[in-house]
C-alpha cells in the first residue's frame, strides 16, 4: 500500500470498495501446516496455526498474476467461540533470474570493447 493503511470506518470502506472494483481474486487456495493448531500456554484457551496460501490476482487492464506465500494466525477462546487475535501473511517473491557466470560476464565485456574499438 503506497499511502499506508486506511484509518476509520469511512476510509476502510472506500479502500475496499475501490479495491474490489479494480481487482479480481480467483483460485484462492489455503493449506494448513503439518501439525497445525498449536496450543499456546497452559490454560488451553489460545492457539497458533500456520500454513501456505496462493491465488491469482488480476488488476483491471493488466495480466493475471499468480501470488503465493505463508500465513500465521493466533486465536483466543471466548466462551464457546474461537476468535482471531492476529493474522499475518507474506508474499513469496518470484525466483531471481539466474546469475551469469564470471566467464560469461567477462566475455560480454571483451565483446563490447572489441565492437567499440572497430
Amino acid at each position: 500500500m503506497q499511502t499506508g493503511p486506511p484509518y476509520g470506518r469511512e476510509a476502510i470502506e472506500k479502500y475496499n470498495a475501490d479495491r474490489f472494483q479494480n481487482v479480481h481474486f480467483s483460485n484462492n487456495h489455503t493449506t494448513y501446516g503439518p501439525d497445525s493448531l498449536h496450543i499456546i500456554g497452559t490454560a488451553g484457551n489460545e492457539m497458533w496455526q500456520n500454513g501456505e496460501w496462493s491465488m491469482i490476482i488480476q488488476v483491471k487492464g493488466r495480466d493475471p498474476v499468480q501470488e503465493k506465500g505463508y500465513w500465521s494466525a493466533i486465536y483466543a477462546r471466548e466462551g464457546d467461540a474461537w476468535k482471531a487475535r492476529m493474522l499475518t501473511s507474506n508474499i513469496t517473491p518470484a525466483p531471481a533470474a539466474p546469475a551469469q557466470t564470471n566467464a560469461a560476464q567477462e566475455q560480454k565485456t571483451v565483446d563490447s570493447r572489441s565492437a567499440s574499438a572497430d
